[in-house]
């Protein structure tokens, strides 16, 4: 049997706008949501030296632009933030849309470095509100967390480099008021709270979470990044225990999509697809993702034959 790969749709799907001084240097990274037969698309933007704010975007299912705004929705408030609100994900939960971001402050900018998981939210992508730095005072981001309750924790998502974790929460509190001695706890047996270990040669250097996990049949479908020696990065695909997200009980050895076109290879940081945002509409998916840094690319799969496949490679 074949792999399984993403197939790309019309590409870039959204790219800079220079009259816009806020998104004047790239677009890339988006968080999505769906509602209706419309989808809520809100991604970093960049101007001058790397500086980040969010931007607003809607889309239909086609790919056209309903609505694009002038101004961005999330901006550089807070001290951590002074250099960048990034890379934002998006979670329904509770009939709230949960905006996942990362703050940074160009404290060590070689390494991009320190970042911080911060929270906004908003019901109507109108009014954002937002609710500051949430879970670990520690170098992190690619976070999110489950869209529903599992076994009635909040399951929370994260990547303290290289590989990816997981925090299961009584409730909000603990990831906007962190209790000291939770996360110590966590940090110090890291290892025993990681759900995916980086494993195979394409994400030997480290991977990350990209959108929130979607609830299938046969588990939590994680799409995620990873990172080769080369600094290549591309997309993956895990299946996770519907009771137990710990458990890893299938995962690709072979990446679902990788850089291959030119605006995927070429950037102002090349050879880079960044899955961020995921959508189910009937059987297929839509991966959202940003592209060498600069655009924004979607790909399309059957959602089946995505899981026929990861079967294919469970976890023994």
């Amino acid at each position: 049997m074949a792999e399984f790969k993403l197939k790309r749709l019309k590409g870039p799907l959204l790219t800079l706008r220079p009259e816009n001084s806020w998104e004047s240097r790239a677009v890339f990274n988006p968080g999505v949501i769906l509602e209706g037969e419309k989808v809520h698309m809100l991604y970093r933007a960049v101007e001058g030296d790397n500086y980040s704010t969010i931007g607003y975007a809607k889309l239909d299912l086609n790919g056209q632009i309903i609505e694009r705004r002038n101004q961005p929705v999330i901006v550089r408030e807070f001290d951590i933030e002074k250099r960048g609100c990034e890379d934002p994900r998006v979670v329904q939960f509770n009939n709230m849309n949960y905006i996942f971001y990362t703050g940074f402050d160009a404290e060590n900018i070689p390494e991009s470095k320190n970042t911080r998981v911060m929270l906004a939210q908003t019901r109507d992508f109108l009014h954002f509100e937002k609710l500051g730095m949430v879970g670990l005072n520690h170098q992190d981001k690619d976070a999110m967390i489950f869209p529903e309750r599992i076994n009635n924790k909040i399951a929370y998502l994260h990547r303290i480099i290289p590989h990816i974790q997981l925090a299961l929460l009584d409730d909000f509190e603990q990831l906007l008021n962190p209790d000291d001695a939770y996360w110590k706890n966590h940090l110090d047996r890291l290892n025993d709270h990681t759900v995916l270990f980086t494993e195979y040669k394409w994400e030997v250097n480290k991977i990350g979470a990209g959108p929130p996990p979607l609830h299938t049949e046969a588990g939590w479908l994680l799409i995620y990044h990873g990172v080769d020696q080369q600094k290549v990065y591309r997309a993956g695909a895990a299946l996770l225990d519907e009771k137990n997200p710990y458990k890893v009980i299938a995962r690709l050895p072979y990446p679902i999509l990788e850089p291959e076109t030119d605006y995927e290879k070429f950037g102002d940081v090349n050879m880079v697809v960044f899955p961020e945002g995921m959508v189910c509409v009937g059987n297929e998916i839509l991966i959202f993702y940003g592209a060498a840094d600069k655009v924004i690319g979607w790909a399309a799969g059957n959602l089946n034959r995505l899981i026929d496949e990861l079967w294919r490679h469970k976890v023994k």
